[in-house]
Formats: C-alpha cells, sequence, structure tokens
C-alpha cells in the first residue's frame, strides 16, 4: 500500500518539542522552509528561541538564500545573460529586417478579393460568421511574417522570450513540497 508523503507544514505540528528542537539546533541539515516553519511552530507553543540560536539561523538562512537554485541545469546569472543576448540579438536583427524590408508588392489583380462585400457574403453563405472569421484571422497572422511586420513580431516575440528568461532568472523555483533535508521519520514519510 503506498502512503501519500505529507509536507513538512503538515507535519511538523505533530513533532514533539524536543523534535522541532533538532530543527533550530541542526538548522544546516533541513531546508529553509522547514526551519521557519519550526521557529513558527515553537512561537506558537510558547518557546522563545535564544538570541544565540536566532543568529545562528540567520546567518544559515542568509547563506541559504544567497544560493540561486538551477533552472533546467542553468544557474541564475547565466540565464540573465541569456535574456541579455537574446534581447540584443533580437531587436538588432528586427532593426535589420526593418530597415531592409522591401514595401509591400501589388495585388495582381489590383484588389485584395476579401475587401469585397460579395466576396465576404459567399464566405459567409457557405460557412457562417465563424468562417468570415477565420479567414481574417489567417491572413492577419499571413502578414505577420512578411516584410516590416516580421520585424515588429520578432521584436514581440524577443521581448516576450527575454522577460520569461530573466523572470526565472530572478525568480527562484520553489521547494516547498520536497523531503526536507532528507530526514524520514518511523513511518517513512518524508519531514
Amino acid at each position: 500500500m503506498k502512503q501519500m508523503a505529507d509536507t513538512f507544514y503538515t507535519k511538523i505540528p505533530t513533532l514533539s518539542d524536543s523534535e522541532l528542537l533538532d530543527y533550530v539546533q541542526n538548522c544546516s541539515k533541513y531546508k529553509f522552509e522547514a526551519v521557519k516553519a519550526t521557529m513558527g511552530e515553537l512561537r506558537k507553543r510558547g518557546y522563545n528561541l535564544s538570541a544565540d540560536d536566532l543568529q545562528r539561523i540567520q546567518e544559515n538562512f542568509s547563506h541559504q538564500t544567497n544560493f540561486k537554485p538551477y533552472y533546467f541545469g542553468l544557474k541564475a546569472r547565466v540565464l540573465r545573460f541569456a535574456a541579455i543576448t537574446v534581447l540584443v540579438v533580437g531587436l538588432c536583427s528586427s532593426v535589420i529586417i526593418y530597415l531592409n524590408a522591401p514595401p509591400p508588392s501589388p495585388n495582381p489583380l489590383g484588389y485584395d478579393p476579401l475587401d469585397t462585400k460579395k466576396s465576404l457574403r459567399a464566405l459567409e453563405l457557405y460557412g457562417g460568421t465563424l468562417n468570415v472569421l477565420a479567414t481574417e484571422f489567417t491572413e492577419w497572422f499571413d502578414g505577420l511574417w512578411h516584410g516590416k511586420e516580421l520585424a515588429f513580431t520578432l521584436a514581440f516575440i524577443t521581448v516576450a522570450l527575454a522577460s520569461f528568461c530573466w523572470f526565472l532568472a530572478t525568480h527562484p523555483p520553489s521547494d516547498l513540497d520536497t523531503d526536507v533535508g532528507g530526514e524520514k521519520d518511523s513511518s517513512g514519510i518524508g519531514l
């Protein structure tokens, strides 16, 4: 029978005072969130930590919070560098495309058939309003990949991708639901 693992937030209130004090005394063995939750539980139980304990925990926490975890095997500084590189290369490419884009070629018919009321009525008659909207969307989307519109599309994608990389670099992942320090209690559930 498979047991569901509890997070330390549900496990810590069930621990005895001596087990909670072990978290405080050996805070370097446990994760930041577990020790923080333990301190909150001890405060709820009326136990005040000594100034030495608080100083040691503070030093340990400052060491742990300065550590930036990995995303997909990449450090935060690599992601920041990637964000800046993507932004510079993408925006420079957008400017080059914009400056070198030829003007749009005229329609060989002299007009766009989709601009006439007759063709729009025929589209609506055979496929309904959704057909007209789908055709207009397709025309718009196809237009994004040619000429000066391509430069604007590339600039938008560049800013979005660089922002995403920067966000990942500045917001470390949360390990709230992971085992704390690899410790197991007698039932085998991670603390």
